[in-house]
Parts: structure tokens; sequence; C-alpha cells
């Protein structure tokens, strides 16, 4: 995977529905994002056309009360997929407090750095 910022596009499973997604930077083994109401930081690795990875997110904004991400704190995501070129599709597992939901992820390039 190439070094950049990449537009997020999320998609939830288990009936949950995710919040918009954002941006995120990779370069060299370390992602960071954001999105409208949280912030993540974490690391991947990228070879043969495989991507995969964890992160810890974080809220920045408080969201709407029955959000999923309600009063969430160091929210354990873990993702695996394919990329090709400037883009990437993943699936996510994110354990928000006792529960373990998983999302489609993504990623496509939108520059350099």
């Amino acid at each position: 995977m190439k070094n950049g910022m990449y537009a997020v596009i999320t998609k939830g499973y288990d009936g949950v529905d995710w919040p918009p997604g954002g941006v995120c930077f990779l370069r060299d083994g370390v992602v960071w994002g954001g999105g409208a109401f949280s912030y993540w930081l974490g690391s991947y690795t990228s070879k043969e056309g495989i991507l995969k990875g964890e992160s810890v997110l974080n809220l920045h904004t408080p969201p709407p009360v029955g959000h999923i991400y309600y009063n969430a704190k160091d929210v354990g995501v873990g993702f695996v997929g394919t990329y090709e070129g400037d883009e990437a599709e993943m699936t996510c597992t994110a354990n928000v407090g006792k529960r373990s939901l998983s999302l489609q992820v993504i990623l496509r390039k939108l520059a350099d750095f």
C-alpha cells in the first residue's frame, strides 16, 4: 500500500448504523486518521496485495446519545483485506464495550505525501 492520504468509506454489518467515514493517512506502517466524532492511531503491514493491522479509536467530539461510539474509550479495531493500486477493501472488527462489531471499510487514495 502506498503512503498517502485516503478517503475512508464505512458500511456496517450486524445491523449497526456506522458513522460516516473520514480520512486516514498511511505512512511506512503507521495509520492515523479521523472522522466526525473520532480519531484513531495504529499500525499496518502490506505485502503482495494483503493489508492488515490494528488501531485504537477514541472520541474527539461527543456523538449523539445512542450512537455506537457514545461514551466509547480505547476502542480496539483490527482489520484485514486486499489492495490494488490506490484502493483497498477491508473487513474490520471493532470491540466497543462488550460488543464485537464488524464493518466493511474502503480506502480510496486522495493524495500523495
